[in-house]
């Protein structure tokens, strides 16, 4: 067992862990020697329909994925930059592959990275050459946020928020001084620099090496055992390139099914009322914290007999995972020194505050489910719990009564010339 900063987090948090829903596991593996009518294989089997329910639609992810190669010919065309000066990279939840689909009509959005080289181009200044993308991309009227340009597109589900961007080593050596934060030693090799545009200056940055994180994380083996069906195990090949990630995820991949199921979960109780949208848990805040609590676990050498174990684990011990370091909240990029993920909490406690609720309410969510004496109201709580029904916008339920849609095909995207 490797003695990480992460394990000793983990032990941490399950000293603070409640454990209500070990214990409604082990009632229910207990049971099912005497045949009881839920077993570990039914609820194995309806997350593995809600997790195919939430993913993005293929059509829809295909048009997207054409759009966003788009956009990347586009600067090539209007800004005359050499081919090989930029690369555009996915970032957020399309490049770690925990995109979901919204719970109502809503749009989705997939996050991009332009990163040129300005060794080839001349880009001193950081707002002339944020400015300068924003220029390129007129065409599609993209509105201006703080580190990027947001892009719709008519008729679409989604809107792309285009971050321009430079690798880090090429900053020019007047403005190195200047920069807001670090690269860690950890993925070094793929830090960006991004125009933060309030202060005006440079600032790290580093999507590719998060997404890596994750990917190298949830590649590590806890799970010693599945008892599913063959192709609720299947690891699918993964040979798309940037632009955008395969979406499709196994029940075998439990950490981004985690991520995933938690961020349903926190959409359905906005949908609810439970806390405004503005208060909401960040992605970044959630793919963070789990992937820190898998990281932990395998450090450990933890071993899971099947996924909804840790499921349960990785939500239980998900809120100890947060570190105070001088009287503040700090949630750490672990690809950038000194970025706070919870900067806001210590500005805005009702943040936090609003986090605590939803863990809370996300754990007394799952109690219920694993209090189901049959599987017709397993079912029923599933899709009231993940919002998995007609009210909601997804399709007629299946003959298992659970609303499941699994995309019918592997879709894979070209890489026209860009990386």
């Amino acid at each position: 067992m490797s003695n990480t900063k992460y394990a000793a987090l983990v032990e941490a948090a399950k000293q603070q862990r409640k454990g209500r829903l070990n214990l409604a596991l082990e009632a229910i593996a207990f049971d099912s020697a005497s045949g009881a009518a839920i077993s570990l294989q039914t609820l194995a089997e309806e997350l593995d329909a809600i997790n195919q329910h939430i993913t993005v639609n293929a059509d829809e992810f295909d048009d997207a994925a054409s759009d966003y190669n788009q956009i990347a010919e586009r600067l090539v065309e209007k800004l005359h930059w050499p081919n090989d000066a930029i690369r555009v990279i996915p970032q957020g939840s399309s490049s770690t592959k925990t995109l979901i689909r919204a719970p109502d009509r809503s749009k989705f959005d997939i996050d991009a990275v332009c990163a040129v080289d300005i060794s080839k181009i001349e880009a001193k200044d950081p707002m002339a050459f944020f400015e300068k993308i924003g220029e390129a991309l007129e065409d599609w009227n993209p509105s201006a946020k703080k580190r990027c340009w947001c892009v719709e597109f008519t008729n679409r589900r989604y809107y792309i928020e285009f971050t321009p961007s430079v690798p880090l080593n090429t900053i020019p050596a007047q403005a190195v001084a200047s920069i807001r934060y670090r690269p860690s030693d950890r993925y070094s090799d793929t830090a960006l620099a991004v125009v933060d545009t309030p202060k005006a200056q440079w600032k790290t940055s580093n999507p590719e090496g998060f997404s890596n994180w994750v990917s190298d994380q949830a590649k590590r083996t806890i799970l010693v055992s599945l008892f599913l069906e063959k192709h609720a195990m299947e690891a699918l090949a993964s040979d798309s390139v940037a632009p955008v990630p395969e979406q499709l995820v196994p029940l075998s991949d439990t950490l981004r099914v985690a991520i995933r199921l938690l961020k349903r979960h926190r959409d359905m109780s906005v949908r609810r009322g439970l806390f405004d949208a503005k208060l909401k848990p960040i992605s970044v805040i959630i793919v963070t914290l789990l992937t820190q609590c898998y990281e932990g676990l395998a450090d450990q050498d933890a071993r899971y007999s099947n996924p909804i174990e840790l499921l349960a684990d990785l939500t239980q011990l998900m809120p100890g995972m947060i570190e105070i370091r001088n009287g503040e909240y700090w949630i750490e990029n672990p690809t950038v020194d000194e970025e706070n993920f919870a900067e806001k909490w210590n500005d805005n406690h009702k943040l936090k505050e609003v986090f605590d609720n939803w863990c809370e309410q996300l754990i007394d969510d799952l109690q219920s489910i694993l209090s189901s004496t049959d599987e017709r109201s397993l079912s029923e709580n599933m899709r009231r719990v993940f919002g998995c029904t007609a009210a909601t916008g997804s399709v007629p339920p299946s003959s298992s009564g659970l609303a499941s849609r699994a995309p019918d095909r592997v879709h894979k995207v070209p890489a026209r010339g860009l990386a």
